[in-house]
């Protein structure tokens, strides 16, 4: 059973039926963009600028941050900080470095999603499967490691059990996603960025209300002490570094932030975009920071036992705030996870109907693309469900995939493979296959207590891809410089 720290109320119950309407509505609404497979899947070519930015800030911040991110305040202080720190500016960054050539792929191809983007670049179709495969995996691995969340906080907001929790949560998400696709989740993730921005402003009031600005508390708490409120937390130093330098290169890394890029409408919506996503992201980490002091002042002051477990950190918080802030916080905690969820939905489904099934040699007809997407939109939640309801250790092997196992599939492809002429075919697919492979084994691995490596392995599988990338690519030369094809060759000049 959940430990219940939020009494539904009328102001919570009215707030999330609101937002859940109005999310369904743009996602209907959305439909009338989504008429082509390039639209259903991509959105391509369709929204401005800051359209983009706040939708890439909300899928890119995520449960992670509006959840997970309090949880790691809660436990270590500082140090997890300068992950949210680092990642806004990883996401203008890479807009403004990667964005120019991704949008301009759009211009050269027909192109919808991320695997199309890397069959063109390296004229390849092994490079689009294995990228698939890649991404359909991290995304359910995503997503299956939201349903416990989800259900969690459908619990906290309206009281029913955690099953009808993910029913109304993942119903709601499918019922528009079936009629729009990448365009109604594009639309309803600026939506819900928005909203995201009004639960800072809850909590800025709420946690200053609560604590005055005092961290004294804290400081002085035998269970916590100074070290939480020190620059880099109770961590080591190099682990806040770590952090701060691994998230601002995987936010680069992220596909709900590459998938936008040839989203836009021109390419004059690029800085707007990067400037936006950014910002905004840097706005809503507050929540991940104050969120996470204020339940750590809470326990510190005595007003409620220790936390049991560290991701209740948010809900401690918030079940100490008034009706209308606590209503407006846990709206935004929603909308964290559904902007996510219906990226992730989008993006595996279409990585099995156009790109794994095309990489075969079997291209559907895009008229029928849209018809098996909308059904495999359907029964990828369902995996999902089964995964984070049923899947035991399984989804604790697929729940700690997502972050590290995108980046070591996209930063190769498309960190390297748009900005270095010279990385070639075989380079590119050595790297794929070696992040796909090394991902889930050294979890297996980990989870059985067979070996552990003395840092983060997603680190190694990283490193790992990026390295053969680069190696192979300086000795072979398929798709790579004056091989490249020609049609590609002014996007390489932006």
């Amino acid at each position: 059973m959940n430990e219940q720290f939020i009494q539904p109320s009328p102001w919570i119950i009215g707030y999330t039926i609101v937002f859940i309407l109005i999310s369904m509505g743009i996602g209907f609404y959305a439909s009338k963009y989504a008429k082509t497979a390039e639209q259903f899947f991509g959105g391509t070519k369709m929204f401005g600028g800051v359209t983009i930015g706040l939708a890439s800030m909300a899928a890119v911040m995520s449960a992670f941050g509006f959840i997970g991110g309090p949880g790691l305040v809660y436990k270590f202080g500082m140090s997890s900080i300068w992950m949210t720190i680092a990642c806004g500016p990883g996401m203008a960054y890479g807009y403004w470095i990667l964005a120019k050539r991704m949008r301009g792929m759009a211009d050269v191809t027909d192109v919808a999603t991320l695997p199309d983007i890397a069959r063109v670049r390296f004229n390849s179709q092994a490079v689009r499967a294995v990228l698939a495969i890649g991404l359909f995996l991290a995304a359910i691995s995503y997503l299956s490691s939201q349903v416990i969340g989800g259900g969690i906080l459908m619990n906290q907001m309206l009281g029913v059990s955690n099953e009808w929790g993910i029913v109304i949560m993942f119903g709601t998400t499918v019922a528009y996603m079936i009629f729009s696709g990448m365009s109604g989740s594009i639309l309803t993730d600026a939506f819900q960025g928005f909203i995201m921005l009004i639960a800072v402003i809850a909590v800025l009031v709420g946690f200053f209300m609560m604590t005055g600005g005092d961290l004294t508390p804290i400081m002085n708490s035998p269970q916590f002490g100074p070290s939480f409120v020190d620059g880099f937390g109770s961590m080591p130093l190099q682990a806040a570094l770590v952090f701060g330098l691994i998230f601002f290169v995987g936010a680069m890394g992220q596909p709900t932030m590459l998938a936008k890029m040839y989203s836009l409408k021109t390419p004059q919506d690029i800085k707007k975009a990067g400037v936006i996503g950014g910002l905004s992201y840097g706005v809503t980490s507050i929540v991940w920071i104050l969120c996470g002091y204020g339940a750590l002042y809470i326990v510190a002051t005595g007003a409620s036992p220790a936390l049991a477990k560290a991701d209740n950190a948010a809900f401690l918080f918030v079940s100490k705030l008034g009706g209308v802030t606590q209503a407006l916080v846990m709206a935004g905690l929603l909308a964290a996870i559904v902007s996510t969820s219906s990226f992730f939905i989008s993006l595996s489904s279409s990585a099995i109907t156009r790109d794994l099934i095309g990489a075969f040699g079997h291209e559907i007809p895009h008229d029928k693309q849209i018809r098996i997407g909308q059904i495999l939109q359907v029964i990828v939640p369902l995996i999902a469900i089964g995964m984070g309801l049923w899947g035991g250790r399984m989804v604790a092997i697929l729940g700690a995939l997502g972050w590290g196992f995108f980046a070591s599939v996209t930063i190769p492809t498309f960190a390297i493979g748009m900005l270095w002429k010279r990385c070639s075919t075989e380079g590119i697919l050595t790297g794929l296959v070696f992040a796909v492979i090394s991902n889930p084994a050294y979890l297996i691995l980990e989870n059985l207590k067979i070996f552990k490596f003395p840092f983060a392995g997603y680190l190694f599988c990283i490193a790992g891809a990026v390295v053969l990338t680069v190696v192979v690519s300086l000795f072979t030369k398929t798709s790579a410089g004056e091989n490249m094809p020609k049609a590609l060759k002014p996007i390489f000049k932006l």
